[in-house]
């Protein structure tokens, strides 16, 4: 398992948090935290990558990164 950390921009309200996790729980991550600007997950690195999480929250309408460092 790994952990990842996004920067989320564009995010503004309770309803684009909750787009964001859903976006996240349909990828099968696990210990998820969203927050207007970021998220927090653990995600089994044989199913998904980094990419494809990212790509999730681009999808659902939010430019986001991998947020690189300490959590």
């Amino acid at each position: 398992m790994a952990r990842l950390k996004l920067k989320i921009d564009g995010m503004a309200c309770e309803m684009c948090v909750a787009k964001v996790e859903e976006a996240l729980k349909n990828k099968g991550v696990s210990d998820l935290s969203v927050k207007i600007g970021s998220a927090t997950c653990t995600y089994d690195e044989s199913s998904v990558t980094e990419a494809q999480l990212v790509e999730a929250v681009v999808d659902a309408g939010f430019p986001a990164k991998v947020k690189k460092g300490l959590f």
